[in-house]
């Protein structure tokens, strides 16, 4: 596995630097990455803070720079005339006033349609983001997680956070083995953030987890568990002995074994959100940004190095 530098050393040797270098809040973010601890876990928010503004909209992906977010997850599409979209669905039919499938429409025709609400409503004048627009409202500000890219538009991606300076704060994610997103891109892996995800229906996890270890060191997995017999759960202790960062979706109940954002508010968070920590949680994907960072906040689980609200 790849070694990395104590979270503290890491700081100190930034702080050595001084006022020469300015250290951003994604050089912190992704020190966490590298360093995984229990002391600090990392908030990601679902598609953006789709509760107070459209789902992978920038007012939303701008909702969780302001929460404080440590990460945002969203979903990219290739248009008819290859620019890449900040949307979830292949049809632009749930999100927005129009319909189609994204592959089939260009830029031009997707700019003119406007967000929907998250309850469908229509009215809104917010347009769905191209990615350049997404990686250049963040940059500095708050680490990407990149959904629907898979092994699919990597290149394409990889682009276009060349073209905004935003290679390092930006996490490349799949359900794919190593070896096919290995021949299928070659040393471009090298160059990215590449966090697998163990899914419910990979084979054999523990084949998956070593050769990925072996050929690409990854920084971290994306890990779902239907229950806590199950074998991608066994995985995450073994993750946890090379240090590897582990990221739970609190989305729906065959993620984390219900474990759920909703039995936050059935339970209370304990039996949810710090139940996942106990389990191995670095970080918590969620639909609930604001509610998941005051948890972690009265917790201590938040203590920071830098205020970066200043």
């Amino acid at each position: 596995m790849k070694k990395y530098l104590p979270f503290t050393v890491w700081a100190l040797c930034f702080a050595l630097v001084g006022q020469a270098q300015e250290i951003s809040r994604t050089d912190t973010i992704l020190a966490h990455l590298q360093n995984p601890s229990q002391d600090y876990v990392l908030a990601v928010s679902h598609r953006g803070d789709w509760r107070y503004a459209p789902e992978n909209s920038l007012p939303a992906i701008q909702r969780c720079i302001d929460l404080g977010v440590d990460i945002v997850e969203i979903d990219v599409r290739l248009t008819k005339d290859g620019h890449l979209v900040a949307m979830h669905d292949t049809t632009v039919d749930r999100t927005t006033n129009g319909s189609g499938k994204v592959s089939e429409l260009t830029l031009e025709e997707i700019k003119s349609l406007r967000l929907k609400n998250a309850c469908g409503v229509r009215g809104s004048r917010i347009q769905v983001p191209t990615l350049e627009e997404v990686m250049q409202l963040t940059k500095d500000k708050i680490m990407v997680n990149l959904d629907k890219v898979e092994g699919e538009t990597v290149r394409e991606v990889y682009q276009v956070l060349e073209k905004t300076g935003t290679v390092q704060q930006a996490i490349f994610k799949g359900r794919e083995t190593v070896a096919f997103m290995r021949a299928k891109y070659g040393s471009l892996l090298d160059s990215i953030i590449y966090m697998p995800i163990l899914i419910d229906n990979t084979k054999n996890p523990s084949r998956f987890v070593e050769e990925y270890n072996r050929e690409l060191s990854p920084l971290a997995y994306e890990v779902t568990f239907a229950s806590e017999t199950s074998e991608n759960y066994k995985q995450i202790l073994k993750l946890k002995e090379q240090d590897i960062f582990v990221l739970h979706i609190a989305l729906w109940d065959a993620l984390v074994a219900g474990h759920t954002d909703e039995m936050s508010l059935l339970e209370g968070p304990d039996a949810s959100w710090g139940w996942l920590i106990a389990n191995g949680a670095n970080g918590i994907m969620t639909d609930r940004p604001k509610a998941l960072l005051a948890y972690l906040q009265n917790k201590g689980l938040r203590n920071n190095t830098t205020d970066w609200k200043k």
